[in-house]
């Protein structure tokens, strides 16, 4: 039997529910269990299977980790670290989120060679501070540069701009979205995980279908869209230009 143990601080639980969720499957299929515990500082999630089946496991573990470490941790941290103006709540929440899919795929790479998983536990901020220095120092001068330039950046302009230089370094998970304005959402076939994806929207909030369209990054864009959709068209195309088409 294969045992592994993960560690996360009790405010984080939710990095604890992403593994838990993801995981639940591939453990499932191999016939192993998990369960987790709680006291006033943690979070433990345990876990077994039998030795023939750890390879599987351990392989979608890791990438399961670089997940949590690459968009959920790093999310956190630029929020935490990145000073934006609050009057503009809509552009700063999309420039959040595209700040955190920048140069994931190098990341990825950066941290899929620290996760080795071969101890028997894993403590997920201590693996982040005292072993990803190199990780934490990108992200730190990805956020004095924001600082520096984010009064400048936000200006609607400069920011459509600083979008579409972004998704030069930005990784694309599927071939194409089709996006149902009428009925709100969004439709893909996901290219890790060979699963076709719906995912619902909210067709009043524009830049947050556009952060989730640059987080997928596809190379075309179907919009069936309704009578007020226009607006959500015209910003799509100002970053993706011909990448989008449009029908009823």
């Amino acid at each position: 039997m294969w045992e592994f143990e993960l560690i996360c601080d009790l405010k984080d639980a939710k990095y604890m529910r992403y593994i838990q969720d993801k995981l639940a499957e591939p453990i499932s299929q191999a016939g192993g269990v998990m369960a987790t515990v709680a006291d006033r500082e943690y979070i433990y999630l345990s876990l077994g299977v039998k030795l023939q089946n750890m390879p599987a496991v351990k392989t979608q573990l890791r990438l399961i980790l670089t997940e949590v470490f690459c968009q959920l941790m790093k999310y956190d941290f630029l929020k935490e670290n990145i000073d934006l103006p609050s009057e503009l709540p809509d552009y700063a929440e999309t420039f959040l989120k595209v700040c955190t899919y920048f140069d994931r795929e190098t990341e990825r790479h950066m941290v899929l060679k620290l996760l080795k998983l071969s101890g028997k536990k894993l403590n997920l901020k201590s693996l982040l501070y005292f072993r990803m220095q190199g990780l934490i120092s990108k992200w730190s001068e990805l956020c004095e540069l924001a600082n520096q330039n984010s009064i400048t950046i936000l200006k609607k302009d400069n920011f459509i701009e600083f979008l579409r230089f972004l998704l030069g370094s930005i990784d694309s998970k599927c071939q194409s979205v089709i996006l149902e304005l009428k009925d709100k959402c969004l439709i893909y076939h996901d290219q890790e995980s060979d699963f076709d994806i719906i995912t619902s929207i909210d067709v009043n909030d524009g830049y947050d279908i556009l952060s989730k369209l640059i987080d997928l990054n596809p190379y075309l864009i179907k919009v069936h869209k309704s009578e007020s959709g226009g607006e959500i068209v015209s910003l799509l195309r100002s970053v993706f230009d011909d990448r989008v088409e449009v029908g009823n």
